[in-house]
């Protein structure tokens, strides 16, 4: 009996296994429950309208629940309908027993259906911004997805919807287009979740993992990552800028970022936040309008970067934040060295720290007599602010083992010109591999220049040759200071220093109003530079015991020997000043110009004087105007022993030169004026009163190519003689 009973309970259990596995895999037909199914979804909507064909009775023992299973089936709303493949409808096993049969679950996968059709069905399901939005955007592209509606508290209200998208295109904004657009979704509880993102923009791929965005009841927030390959078309048409122009070569970035964004209901942007790490192999710059002054000789505008990183963060807080790195070069034959960037934004206050290996570069500062060769290592840091359209330096250290060049706090104003300093100081050999030790510090209006050695040879040449007006103060923006000077020793030239540099300079409005300043030379002799009022003008005076280092700075003089200089200069206004220069009991050996006009004018013996021992003159006089680039000689005299000399002219810088003039050999002299004793043989020949009283002369060109020529004289100018008498009565 016991066994018979065995055999019906394993028979039974059998039959309820395959009955269960029956009614769970394959289902019984029915259409009892039709008007079940379509009660409930009219308490969702009464417009809505389902077209049901079969429905199959299941069993779901892992739900706990008996399902309703329909296949292609067609859910309408007014004259708009989607397709459904698949629809399970859950009931609880309990509801058997109740009249109340309430749906537990509902799960619905639809047919692959145009998308723009699903935007016109949810629209007129229930009109929505973002839906209306949705639906003028995409033009293209194919939907498939799963709805799982599930029941809390007898009312179907917990929705979530999962599919893909495939080849959409949806216009941005109604300005940007994303074509062949791919991605998974996931939707529940007002959160969407985007899964394997794949889309052109301006024929560049995009790429991303998850893309998260949640709904609010006025906002919309959105973040994910991203990640693709960047060219310079795609960043040429973000920019509205060509980079043909500044880029040699094609290239490809690729980056990776990620963002977040709140976005109104409207789908206008509230906050976002973006965090992009970039990476390049190679780029080569073209650089257009950089003007570097020829500081770097050996820069064509051209630079190559290489391996190079690129983070940027940014907000809607104006808020940014940059870090650059990577390896550069000058020319391809050139080794690669380090360059970097970090730079921050904070609403109106930007910061910059800038470091850069120069030993690949040549560098020349001519102002200061400064050259780094190629190949020598140095390296500038530069920490560098901005607010409100100010910058500062806060640090800009140029070095390497030999030199050194400090900046502390230089403000700079909107054109770049400095407002105000802390200190500079140099430490540097420069081209003569001499050594120069400068500080400069300024505290309020008072400004120091310190130095131990500094090499000025350069500088006075230039002062000496230049016909500009150029102030190297107007570098400042308007600078009213009292400058304090002490330099212990100042090179000149190579034989000779100037000591103890002391004075006061006053500057206002970028020049310098007044000023005093003296030093003494190795033998004792004195120095001295003036400024001051004189008659409502101001008069500029330059004193020296010693004149050669001022003079034998022009190449066209050598040999020069001995002498005093006293110069004079008359501001009359900002384009004009009337100068007078003096030089006192000085010799002259070798002086090409004038060489060539005594040999012209058959005066040999002088030539052969002026080439051996060379010429003594008592005095020489230059009166002159300067104005700009030009220089106009009213009258340069020249008194001596040997000769007279008498002329004028004008200088335009690095264009013209034009003189003319009067040279009369001593002995002329004396029997105009008979005063000076006679010179013989050696000026005007055997006999006595041969010769001429003096040669007229003209000497005209380019700098480097002078043009002379010569003409007899019989008889002297009035001015000429003159003003030699004038200088026999002085001297007398």
């Amino acid at each position: 009996m016991i066994k018979n009973f065995l055999r019906i309970f394993l028979v039974l259990s059998i039959l309820i296994i395959f009955v269960i596995s029956y009614l769970s895999i394959f289902g019984i037909k029915t259409n009892k429950f039709n008007e079940l199914i379509g009660s409930q979804i009219s308490e969702l909507d009464d417009r809505l309208d389902i077209d049901l064909q079969d429905v199959f009775f299941k069993i779901n023992l892992k739900q706990r629940s008996f399902s309703l299973n329909s296949k292609n089936i067609k859910l309408i709303i007014l004259k708009e309908s989607q397709e459904f493949a698949n629809v399970d409808i859950l009931i609880s096993l309990g509801s058997l027993i109740n009249k109340d049969k309430k749906i537990k679950k509902m799960i619905i996968n639809s047919k692959e259906n145009e998308i723009s059709k699903l935007l016109k069905f949810v629209r007129t399901y229930k009109i929505n911004i973002p839906v209306l939005y949705l639906e003028n955007s995409i033009t293209d592209g194919d939907i498939i997805y799963n709805i799982i509606v599930k029941s809390k508290d007898k009312v179907l209200d917990q929705i979530e919807i999962n599919g893909k998208i495939r080849n959409t295109n949806f216009n941005l904004l109604g300005k940007e287009k994303l074509e062949n657009v791919n991605l998974d979704f996931i939707y529940l509880n007002k959160s969407l979740e985007i899964n394997n993102i794949d889309l052109n923009y301006k024929n560049t791929n995009f790429l991303s993992k998850k893309i998260i965005a949640k709904i609010s009841k006025n906002l919309i927030s959105v973040k994910g990552d991203f990640r693709n390959e960047i060219n310079q078309n795609l960043i040429s048409n973000f920019k509205n800028i060509n980079l043909k122009d500044y880029i040699k070569e094609k290239f490809i970035l690729s980056s990776k970022s990620n963002f977040e964004i709140t976005l109104s209901k409207k789908f206008k942007i509230k906050n976002y936040k973006l965090d992009s790490k970039i990476d390049f192999k190679n780029i080569n710059l073209i650089l257009k309008d950089i003007e570097t002054y020829n500081y770097i000789k050996n820069f064509d505008n051209k630079i190559i970067l290489k391996n190079g990183k690129l983070n940027i963060q940014i907000d809607n807080s104006n808020n940014t934040n940059l870090k650059f790195k990577s390896k550069f070069n000058l020319n391809k034959d050139l080794d690669f060295k380090d360059i970097s960037l970090n730079y921050s934004k904070t609403k109106s206050f930007e910061k910059y720290d800038f470091y850069i290996d120069l030993t690949e570069c040549q560098l020349n500062f001519d102002e200061i007599n400064f050259i780094k060769k190629l190949k020598e290592e140095m390296f500038l840091n530069l920490n560098l602010v901005k607010s409100k359209n100010i910058y500062e330096i806060k640090n800009l250290k140029l070095f390497n083992d030999k030199n050194m060049f400090n900046l502390n706090n230089f403000k700079l104003g909107k054109n770049l010109k400095i407002e105000d300093f802390s200190s500079l100081e140099a430490k540097y050999y420069n081209k003569d591999d001499l050594l120069n030790d400068i500080l400069i510090k300024k505290k309020n209006n008072n400004i120091k220049l310190i130095s131990k050695k500094i090499d000025i040879s350069k500088n006075i040449e230039k002062s000496l040759k230049s016909t500009s007006n150029n102030n190297f103060l107007d570098i400042f923006e308007n600078l009213n200071s009292l400058l304090n000077i002490d330099i212990k020793s100042a090179r000149l030239d190579n034989e000779h220093d100037l000591k103890s540099i002391k004075g006061k300079t006053l500057i206002k409005k970028n020049k310098i109003d007044e000023a005093n300043i003296s030093g003494t030379f190795i033998t004792g002799k004195n120095f001295i530079y003036t400024k001051d009022d004189l008659n409502g003008k101001k008069v500029t005076t330059i004193y020296s015991d010693i004149a050669e280092p001022f003079v034998k700075k022009f190449k066209f003089i050598k040999g020069f020997e001995d002498g005093k200089l006293d110069y004079t200069s008359t501001e009359i206004n900002n384009e004009l000043s009337n100068s007078e220069l003096r030089i006192y009991d000085f010799k002259v050996q070798d002086m090409p110009v004038l060489t060539k006009l005594l040999s012209l004018a058959s005066l040999k013996g002088i030539a052969d004087l002026a080439t051996g021992e060379g010429i003594r003159f008592n005095e020489f006089d230059m009166f002159f105007e300067n104005s700009k680039d030009l220089i106009r000689i009213n009258e340069i005299y020249a008194l001596g022993p040997a000769i007279s000399i008498l002329m004028e002219g004008y200088v335009e810088k690095n264009n013209l030169v034009s003189l003319r003039g009067t040279l009369v050999p001593a002995t002329t002299i004396n029997k105009t004026i008979s005063k000076i004793p006679l010179l013989g043989e050696i000026l005007v020949g055997d006999k006595m009163g041969e010769g001429v009283f003096g040669v007229s002369f003209k000497i005209k060109g380019p700098p480097d190519d002078l043009n002379t020529t010569v003409n007899p004289i019989k008889t002297l100018t009035p001015r000429f003689i003159t003003r030699t008498l004038d200088k026999i009565k002085k001297a007398n």
